[in-house]
């Protein structure tokens, strides 16, 4: 990876579904969180942490066709060997671009200037998902969403998954209480208040980035020709994930 960056990773476990993937040497940063209510969902989740840096190196292609084929692959695999199901938000960093495709309910966000933005879209409602890693995608739009992030020195970036947002009030965390989690003094701190101001009872998994700049030439990767499209409505056969 050719930029600066610094990392804060945080964890809590309680139910044992979450993994997080932090590849710094090829700037690639993920969360995954395996499905409640599908048997043995925490393999869906070891399996996608340690396979998607081994698939994204060796798959040819721009880096965002790269993860697309990497994560549907992995989904493929993990239905094939009935290893459960998990959600995947990953970004990869090449240069001064950060690619990165959601698949279910956990999230990506970008902290710029005090202002905090949700890049991803929750891909179900509630406890209730329409799309994760091992679910069935007739239509081949499992990594649907997806987009390209032009970095800016200073961004703050964090990946979380749903331990810490919440589903349902009281348990959902608002803009404001995420953006003063993530105004922590530095990225490790940062993670570590997004997963103590989390008030869910599940895994709660945070990664945060800070971009300080690119250390030699741009992103030589070209950009996707179009772009993902609008997202579909939700599919058939939402899966209720516990609480």
């Amino acid at each position: 990876m050719s930029a600066s960056i610094t990392v804060g990773t945080s964890e809590l476990r309680i139910h044992g579904q979450d993994r997080v993937l932090v590849d710094p040497e090829l700037g690639l940063f993920a969360v995954f969180d395996g499905v409640g209510g599908v048997a043995g969902s925490e393999r869906a989740a070891e399996w996608a942490a340690r396979e998607l840096p081994q698939l994204c190196r060796r798959l040819p292609g721009g880096p965002l066709e790269r993860l697309a084929r990497a994560l549907t692959a992995l989904s493929s695999t993990i239905a094939a060997r009935q290893l459960g199901a998990t959600t995947a938000t990953a970004l990869w960093l090449v240069g001064r671009v950060g690619w990165w495709i959601s698949v279910g309910d956990s999230r990506l966000y970008l902290l710029r200037d005090q202002e905090l933005v949700q890049l991803s879209r929750d891909q179900g409602e509630g406890n209730l998902l329409d799309s994760a890693l091992g679910f069935p995608e007739p239509d081949g739009s499992l990594t649907r969403q997806r987009g390209r992030l032009d970095l800016h020195s200073g961004d703050r970036m964090a990946l979380v998954t749903d331990g810490i947002t919440g589903d349902f009030p009281p348990d959902l965390l608002g803009p404001e209480e995420l953006a003063a989690a993530l105004s922590g003094s530095s990225a490790q701190l940062a993670a570590e208040l997004l997963v103590g101001a989390g008030r869910k009872r599940d895994d709660r998994t945070a990664v945060v980035l800070d971009w300080l700049g690119p250390m030699d030439e741009p992103d030589p990767a070209p950009a996707p020709v179009g772009g993902p499209g609008p997202l579909p409505p939700g599919g058939a056969g939402a899966v209720p994930r516990p609480r």
